[in-house]
């Protein structure tokens, strides 16, 4: 493998490189910014006073830190441009999204810019702050009661509602008081606190069945089995025009809460058999279809 080869080969995890032939090598910019190169057969790396010859055997070590410091100036300048306004204003709210590492400040910012005076920022900012909960798993209180204030508005209420959604599907482990938004079946530790929260968050007509002492149960694949089937009786129609069995928005929910007093992860391989159930561990839990 050449050298320019082997560059190449180190930056192909940091997204599209440009790459821009110069005197003597070539040169690989990421967003505008050039990284790394090879000139007169020899490697070079970004560094935060210019540039550096890395050590053979290092290469994608100083790549890796070469694409830290190409990263906080991009951090700097998408600030720029996010606080100038204009045609890169949207790129650079995308960018910090994925890239700033002060996720506070960066949720602040978009908080602000849902209030700015620009149509187009505001309904971005609303899209990105679903995507820091998507990313981070994670958003400021604050996020969310902007969010159910905007889910109103005339022009961002759809959006705001999409954002809400895709914060919730990724902060919680399910969503018990989202109709048809979670796994039909979840075995939980008894007492757990986010199934009681989110108990207190189930309106009616929907429907949660908290079954206790699911340790003591016999056959408990085929009982699982059996309230899967019930929540697809209960809340699903087949399509007449494509035949696939879908939920019905005008039918109440229903779920199953099952409490185990026990290794919940170790039921994976006992449900888990992609024909009739599905059964997938997310944290301390186990969601089952």
């Amino acid at each position: 493998m050449t050298l320019f080869e082997r560059v190449r080969e180190a930056l192909a995890g940091f997204g599209p490189m440009r790459e821009v032939e110069m005197p003597g090598g070539v040169v690989f910019e990421w967003d505008g910014d050039a990284l790394a190169g090879v000139e007169s057969g020899v490697p070079r790396v970004r560094v935060e006073d210019g540039w550096a010859t890395p050590a053979d055997h290092d290469l994608a070590g100083a790549i890796q830190q070469a694409a830290d410091v190409v990263l906080a100036e991009c951090v700097l300048r998408w600030h720029d441009q996010l606080r100038a306004g204009g045609d890169d204003a949207y790129r650079a709210m995308l960018g910090l999204v994925h890239h700033d590492q002060d996720r506070e400040q960066l949720q602040r910012l978009l908080l602000a810019h849902t209030r700015g005076p620009v149509q187009g920022l505001r309904q971005l900012a609303v899209t990105c702050l679903g995507h820091v909960g998507r990313l981070d798993r994670a958003v400021l209180p604050e996020v969310l009661g902007r969010l159910e204030e905007l889910i109103d508005d005339p022009d961002l209420g759809g959006t705001a509602e999409n954002a809400l959604g895709d914060i919730e599907r990724h902060t919680h482990p399910f969503l018990l008081w989202r109709r048809h938004q979670s796994a039909w079946v979840i075995f939980a530790p008894p007492g757990d606190p986010e199934v009681a929260r989110q108990l207190a968050l189930v309106e009616e007509p929907d429907v949660v069945v908290v079954v206790p002492h699911a340790e003591t149960l016999p056959s408990l694949r085929e009982y699982v089995l059996g309230l899967v089937r019930e929540v697809e009786a209960r809340t699903h129609t087949v399509d007449e025009e494509c035949g696939l069995l879908l939920a019905d928005p005008a039918k109440p929910g229903l779920r199953f809460v099952l409490e185990y007093d026990g290794d919940i992860a170790a039921l994976q391989p006992l449900l888990n058999d992609w024909e009739d159930l599905v059964a997938v561990v997310k944290d301390h839990y186990l969601l089952a279809w």
